[in-house]
């Protein structure tokens, strides 16, 4: 019989995946649907028995009988492999000719006896946001052996399950501000490594599942954030902008047949801390034709790439966030501007809604936490109404509606980020207040920076006398209504 362990063996391993070969004391990929995480992992483990002689322990917190562990996936790759003659399938488990083994565990009825095993170089816990924190307790001291690792792998579910407090919620904020800057979401340190991984890292990522994911992603979008996405299941039943709405204004311009026209605005949100992302959005009338965000540089290299897009954009406004971080920005564009015709205003999230009247001749202060709360819902309002007119047909004045240019790079960030954005509610209180960014930051959801900015493109204050409530947002459009309903 030839020896097995003298010929050759190749996998083809994707690149998300490739930090597992290298020594780290826990490694946790998680993330959403059709990141291929179980069949990579399963191959890679495989590959290791037949090559060092790893000795691999599978474990889950439930598993009543052996078929509902990980080992026919483990089969299933030994077959791919071509090492079934080298490998003993047995009931009890999967047994290597150069003494490697992988065993099956369930943690949760089986706790006390986890403290029994010794000499697995290898734990991989696989659907692993069900483990409990007593089952961690216990495990991670018992995995002792010289170089032992602990791969979790699994799909987020609670923001406060054990697994997830655990091995991502330390470290979301990194990993999403890695992923707004364009690199892999992934944390490293001496002793972890974490990575998220979604099926854009699955560069087989089949038909079936792709026809799914656009189905639930079209029909969903909330759900698609958590099943394809790996977002935590948050409750999205109070967003203030619906996705389907979002659908419909883009392009809205085109779909109606209006031609935007009036100031140009730019919005820009300074971040509020250093892992926040800068946003600006550049709106001409109604039409929003940029949106984007970045991560590098100081408050000072924000402003001057603020400035540098209002001044390449002709801005004839320019508004920006001026809590926190941006108090400073006004002194800083106002240096850089000089004696440009640019009108800077500052907006101030926590302060009182402006005078005037809401819907139903409601006094804006009786409505209205805050002007967040404010510039939100009036920008919720614009988005409702575009999509009664592109999807129900109904008429609606074009300055009161928004289009988003189906160009904008990051529409996919922009459409996610105000889909999050929730409403709070209070006992005994009417007023619409918003769930704040340290809040959301509490929560480890991202900052909705794209997002802000965007609304605040459209807080507007006239720059020649104060007026009521519909003037007190500048008109976004100065057009008639001719031309885009029949």
């Amino acid at each position: 019989m030839s020896n097995v362990l003298e010929q050759p063996l190749e996998i083809e391993l994707f690149e998300a995946f490739e930090f597992l070969l290298y020594p780290k004391r826990i490694k946790v990929p998680f993330g959403g649907r059709g990141g291929a995480k179980t069949e990579e992992i399963a191959e890679i483990l495989v590959w290791m028995m037949w090559q060092y002689g790893t000795k691999l322990l599978c474990a889950r917190e439930f598993m009543n009988s052996i078929d509902e562990s990980s080992k026919a996936v483990l089969e299933a790759k030994i077959e791919k492999l071509g090492l079934g003659d080298f490998f003993k399938v047995q009931n009890d488990g999967i047994y290597g000719r150069n003494g490697s083994c992988a065993k099956f565990v369930g943690l949760a009825r089986n706790i006390t006896s986890i403290k029994s095993k010794f000499g697995y170089n290898v734990v991989w816990v696989e659907e692993a946001e069900n483990v409990s924190e007593n089952s961690w307790k216990v495990l991670i001291p018992t995995i002792r052996e010289a170089d032992s690792e602990i791969w979790i792998s699994f799909n987020p579910n609670e923001v406060d399950a054990p697994t997830y407090t655990r091995f991502v919620l330390p470290y979301i904020d990194h990993i999403n501000a890695e992923i707004a800057a364009g690199r892999p979401g992934v944390y490293e340190d001496d002793y972890t490594y974490v990575r998220k991984v979604s099926y854009r890292d699955n560069p087989k990522f089949p038909d079936v599942l792709r026809i799914e994911m656009e189905r639930d992603k079209a029909a969903n979008f909330k759900k698609y954030l958590h099943v394809w996405e790996g977002e935590c299941n948050a409750d999205y039943a109070d967003s203030v902008i619906e996705p389907e709405w979002v659908d419909a204004a883009i392009d809205a311009h085109k779909k109606l047949n209006f031609k935007p026209r009036g100031d140009r605005v730019l919005g820009f949100d300074p971040a509020d801390s250093g892992s926040d992302a800068k946003a600006v959005t550049k709106r001409y009338g109604v039409l929003v034709e940029d949106v984007k965000r970045w991560t590098e540089g100081d408050i000072d290299d924000a402003i001057t790439r603020a400035f540098d897009d209002a001044f390449d954009y002709r801005a004839d406004i320019i508004v920006y966030d001026n809590i926190g971080v941006g108090a400073g920005v006004k002194v800083g564009l106002k240096e850089r501007i000089a004696s440009r015709n640019v009108d800077v205003q500052g907006f101030g999230a926590g302060d009182s809604p402006w005078p005037g009247k809401y819907e139903d001749d409601r006094q804006n202060e009786d409505v209205f936490r805050n002007l967040r709360a404010m510039g939100w819902w009036l920008l919720a309002d614009r988005f409702r109404r575009t999509y009664e007119a592109v999807v129900k047909g109904e008429y609606h004045d074009p300055a009161t509606m928004i289009s988003l240019s189906g160009n904008i790079k990051d529409l996919q960030q922009l459409k996610t980020e105000l889909v999050r954005q929730q409403r709070k509610r209070t006992a005994g209180s009417k007023m619409i207040q918003l769930v704040s960014k340290d809040e959301m930051r509490a929560r480890k959801i991202p900052s909705p920076n794209m997002a802000d900015s965007l609304m605040m493109a459209f807080m507007v204050r006239d720059k020649k006398k104060p007026k009521a409530l519909g003037a007190k947002l500048r008109p976004a459009l100065n057009t008639g209504a001719t031309g885009w309903m029949g």
